[in-house]
C-alpha cells in the first residue's frame, strides 16, 4: 500500500520528483548537517558501550510508547507522508500538500541510502533477527519528518516532532533492534535529508528562507533588504 501510494503521485509529476531527489541528494552530501552527523556516528562507534542495553526502559508507558513508534514510523511513515500530500492536493491546502511532498521525498531518499547501507555493512542486531541493523531506518524517518516539518512551519511544529524521533531512537535500542551508533547515524542521515528537500523551497523562493510561499490565504511575515536597512512585512 505505501509504496502504491507513493508511485501513484510520483507519477503524477515524476520529472519534477526526480529531479528534487537528485538536487536533495547532492544538498544534503553538500551539507555541515552531514558532516556533523558523520562525525558524531564515529564517535558512537568509538564510544559504544559492549553491554546489552535491551529493555534498559524498563515496562509500562515508556515500553508501551515504544511499541507505537515501532509501528508509526519506518516504512508506516512512507504512507502517512504520500497520504498528507495526495490529500493536500485534493483538498487544494497548499501547505500541506507541499510538507507532505517534501516528507516523501525525504523518505524516499532516505529509503535508498539506509537500504545501500544495510545491506553494504551488513550488522548484526542485538538482538541477533538479521544483519541489517546499520542504520536504524526508523530513526531516519521520524528524524527526516521532524526536519522537514521544523523547516517548512517552524520550531512550534517541528519541537515535537524532534523529541518525538528522539525518543524513537531511544525506543529502538530499548527494544533490542539496534544499536546505539546504528540510531546516531539514523538520525543524522534523516535530518540532513530533511533540511536538504526542504531547503529546495528556500532556493525557489530565492529569500533564503526568510518568506514562505504564499498560499492564497494566510499572511506571510519577513525581512526585506535594501539599501535603506531591514524592514519587516507582512503579506
Amino acid at each position: 500500500m505505501p509504496a502504491a501510494l507513493l508511485l501513484l503521485i510520483a507519477l503524477g509529476s515524476l520529472d519534477s520528483f526526480m529531479d528534487d531527489i537528485g538536487d536533495g541528494y547532492l544538498g544534503m552530501i553538500s551539507s555541515p548537517a552531514a558532516g556533523a552527523g558523520s562525525a558524531a556516528t564515529a564517535a558512537a562507534l568509538a564510544l559504544e558501550p559492549g553491554d546489552d542495553l535491551s529493555g534498559f526502559l524498563g515496562a509500562g508507558f515508556a515500553d508501551d510508547a515504544s511499541d507505537a513508534c515501532d509501528m508509526t514510523f519506518g516504512y508506516a511513515s512512507i504512507a502517512l507522508a504520500s497520504a498528507a500530500w495526495a490529500a493536500g492536493g485534493i483538498s487544494r491546502d497548499h501547505g500541506l500538500e507541499q510538507t507532505g511532498m517534501r516528507c516523501t521525498e525525504a523518505l524516499a531518499m532516505s529509503i535508498g541510502i539506509c537500504g545501500l547501507l544495510k545491506v553494504s555493512t551488513g550488522r548484526e542486531r542485538p538482538d541477533g533477527s538479521d544483519n541489517q541493523s546499520f542504520p536504524s531506518f526508523h530513526s531516519t524517518s521520524s528524524a527526516a519528518v521532524a526536519a522537514v516539518v521544523w523547516s517548512e512551519h517552524g520550531p512550534g511544529a517541528g519541537v515535537p516532532l524532534a523529541v518525538l524521533s528522539a525518543f524513537t531512537a531511544v525506543s529502538r535500542i530499548h527494544r533490542g533492534e539496534h544499536h546505539i551508533s546504528d540510531v546516531v547515524a539514523g538520525l543524522a542521515l534523516g535530518a540532513a535529508a530533511g533540511v536538504a528537500m526542504a531547503d529546495l523551497d528556500r532556493d525557489e523562493d530565492g529569500d533564503g528562507g526568510q518568506s514562505r510561499r504564499l498560499d492564497g490565504r494566510n499572511p506571510v511575515f519577513g525581512l526585506s533588504f535594501s539599501g535603506d536597512g531591514i524592514t519587516p512585512f507582512v503579506r
